[in-house]
């Protein structure tokens, strides 16, 4: 009696799970440490191996809450795409903190990163000391410096001339960060090479948007090459 009343009180009686998918929720569930069921304390350590197999295995984000005594609440959601790049000759997602998954399309989360897929040279960019050999599968830490990225986005995403991007290449000469990109506007094209570091305290991003308004009303396609000090080059694509 006192065993059957032992392992009524201490089985997992009361666990919630919240997915963002059904997909998700099976997931979890094929992972679940079973020996928890019977015995709720267990849970208290295998949450955490739980959320760190999950979170490798797929682009989610997994956490584990204990409400009240012995019950338990696991949220499980996708990560969000924040850019997408492509390097090693795949296309892959990285969230806002860091962590990369190779892109498949049709996901929808895959798609929140948007059109523009970032193209990073194959020994280029890689944060130091970091494994520049991805896994055939699975999340892991991106080697790509994310704040090189964060920093032109939160600088220019707003100018006319980054809405007309059709690619954008990030790789670093002479020590300094280079941007390469392909515009687009009707039949017109543009390549803009483009070393913000060379514009220190300078609203670069307004001058090229009006040098880009002015472009596009002459007509015909541009070679942009802000790469000097100072100064903006043109010449003909």
């Amino acid at each position: 009696m006192y065993i059957a009343e032992y392992r009524y009180w201490f089985a997992l009686h009361d666990y919630r799970i919240e997915a963002q998918s059904q997909e998700l929720e099976a997931r979890l569930w094929e992972v679940f440490p079973k020996r928890c069921l019977s015995f709720w304390p267990y849970f208290m350590k295998d949450r955490n191996g739980m959320k760190d197999f999950l979170e490798r295995d797929m682009p989610v984000a997994v956490d584990t809450e204990m409400k009240k005594l012995g019950r338990f609440t696991t949220t499980i959601n996708w990560l969000k795409a924040w850019v997408k790049v492509e390097w090693r000759g795949k296309i892959w997602c990285i969230s806002r903190d860091g962590r990369m998954w190779q892109y498949e399309p049709g996901r929808p989360v895959d798609d929140e990163a948007g059109r523009i897929v970032w193209k990073i040279p194959e020994e280029g960019n890689i944060q130091e000391g970091a494994n520049v050999q991805p896994p055939m599968f699975g999340v892991f830490r991106s080697p790509i410096s994310t704040e090189v990225i964060a920093s032109f986005l939160d600088d220019f995403r707003e100018c006319r001339w980054f809405d007309a991007a059709s690619e954008m290449t990030w790789e670093r000469r002479a020590g300094m960060d280079l941007f390469i990109l392909k515009l687009a506007s009707g039949n017109q094209k543009f390549e803009l090479y483009f070393q913000p570091g060379k514009y220190k305290g300078q609203d670069v991003g307004t001058v090229l948007d009006s040098l880009f308004d002015r472009l596009l009303n002459e007509g015909g396609n541009h070679i942009i090459d802000a790469t000097y000090e100072g100064k903006i080059l043109l010449r003909k694509l």
